[in-house]
């Protein structure tokens, strides 16, 4: 897929970020996605002065997007909430993933977190098999923050400690 477009995420992705984020959340859609408070914090009121994304397309269609959103201390404690640590998120549609777009997704937010003088963290199913991307791009687990996530499985915590 060399015909891949990538573009900084802006607030008139709003809805297409909602896609993505139900995509990521194993949610039905953007709207179910929305009636969870626990997820729609990931989107609401975007996009804050400290948010930023990409959006990756391909003839014109978007087939995968990242955000990174910093949760202040007074948010709901089960986010990882670090000093200059945004918590990511990504999805990439099905009949594009396993072709690297999660990766140039994960590796342009990497850039520009660098850029900006941040790490990155993000929250994973351990049934994921997104954790191997993760962890080829530079993401490590968190020690002692494996969590029982929203659904009664595992998730861990893994961060980015210096961007890619």
């Amino acid at each position: 897929m060399t015909d891949i477009v990538m573009r900084e995420a802006v607030s008139d992705d709003l809805e297409l970020l909602w896609e993505f984020l139900a995509l990521a959340t194993y949610e039905q859609s953007a709207a179910t996605a929305k009636a969870v408070p626990l997820i729609a914090a990931y989107l609401e009121a975007w996009r804050r002065p400290e948010d930023f994304g990409f959006v990756a397309e391909r003839d014109g269609l978007a087939i995968g997007a990242t955000w990174a959103r910093q949760f202040p201390p007074h948010e709901d404690p089960r986010y990882y909430v670090q000093d200059r640590t945004p918590e990511i998120t990504i999805g990439v549609r099905e009949h594009a993933r396993e072709r690297r777009v999660g990766e140039r997704l994960l590796r342009a937010l990497s850039t520009e977190a660098s850029h900006r003088g941040l790490r990155l963290c993000l929250n994973v199913r351990t049934t994921n098999p997104a954790q191997r991307l993760y962890e080829r791009v530079g993401f490590r687990p968190v020690p002692g923050m494996t969590v029982t996530n929203r659904v009664g499985g595992m998730s861990v915590w893994m961060e980015l400690r210096e961007p890619s």
